[in-house]
């Protein structure tokens, strides 16, 4: 009989042969990308030897359970054609899940650090958790966790070219010291495009950040022609999204031209007349 057909035991730990559709991903699984050629090499593996270690699951109702940790073996199991996969039906809170799922993917070498520090931020928010908290529940520093949460301060078109360039988590700190998100994007951009180590670049960051407070403002410079246009074009839809948010009315059009990119941002232009509340308090004796 499977977990399908009845509950697992709430206050034990068991294995079960549970159908591959009825195991729903984790909402809360930190890794966002998967190397498909490892997932053949995995899939192949596992035909030749069988699953070695069972994946987690915890229940949700009678019939569906929430993958906690191996969704590597999941997915190359699918690859398969198997309609069942062993699995370890553990008796996990939400909270627990989230956090097997993070240290499953913590123990792995090859978890980006974004994809890391996002998975920290996750548990942080749905959880209200603090930091010194997750930081016990993972087995590291407070000071470790808030590094790594600083990361996602960088701008999502700086965060797709460290990973376009595959750029290391020094490169990322580097990058932090710069206070403007332009000298941010053109920082990456050198880096991977001249291929600098962590320590050039960490002595770029440095150098631009002294143009910078030189006269209050970046020095002029010509910038090295970027291979992709779409880094700048989804930095100014970030500006537009976040003009948005704060309540305007502002919107982007892109046309794509044999020669360029033509980028018309429309936004509502403002009054400089004084506040009629302003005009009125003024108006009194």
């Amino acid at each position: 009989m499977t977990p399908a057909a009845r509950h697992a035991p709430q206050n034990a730990r068991s294995v079960w042969s549970i159908p591959l559709q009825s195991i729903l991903p984790n909402p809360r699984q930190p890794r966002r990308t998967f190397d498909e050629a490892a997932l053949g090499a995995l899939a192949a593996s596992i035909r030749q030897l069988g699953l070695l270690q069972p994946v987690a699951v915890r229940a949700v109702d009678a019939s569906r359970y929430e993958l906690i940790a191996g969704e590597r073996r999941l997915r190359a199991c699918a690859l398969l054609g198997m309609t069942h996969i062993d699995a370890l039906v553990l008796p996990a809170t939400a909270l627990g899940s989230a956090l097997l799922a993070l240290v499953e993917n913590l123990q792995r070498e090859d978890l980006h650090y974004l994809e890391e520090a996002q998975g920290y931020a996750d548990v942080l928010r749905e959880e209200g958790m603090t930091q010194e908290r997750l930081a016990r529940q993972i087995g590291k520093s407070q000071s470790a966790v808030a590094n790594k949460l600083r990361l996602l301060r960088l701008e999502a078109p700086v965060c797709q070219a460290l990973r376009a360039y595959d750029l290391g988590e020094r490169h990322a700190r580097a990058l932090l010291r710069l206070p403007l998100a332009s000298l941010r994007l053109e920082a990456v951009q050198r880096m991977g495009e001249q291929r600098l180590t962590a320590r050039q670049a960490e002595a770029l960051a440095l150098s631009l950040l002294s143009a910078l407070q030189q006269d209050g403002r970046p020095a002029r410079r010509v910038l090295p022609l970027m291979r992709d246009h779409r880094l700048y074009l989804n930095a100014i839809r970030d500006v537009v999204r976040q003009m948005r948010k704060a309540g305007l009315d502002a919107e982007e059009t892109v046309r794509e031209q044999p020669d360029c990119v033509e980028i018309i941002v429309r936004m509502p232009r403002f009054s400089q007349k004084t506040p009629p509340a302003q005009e009125a308090k003024a108006a009194r004796p």
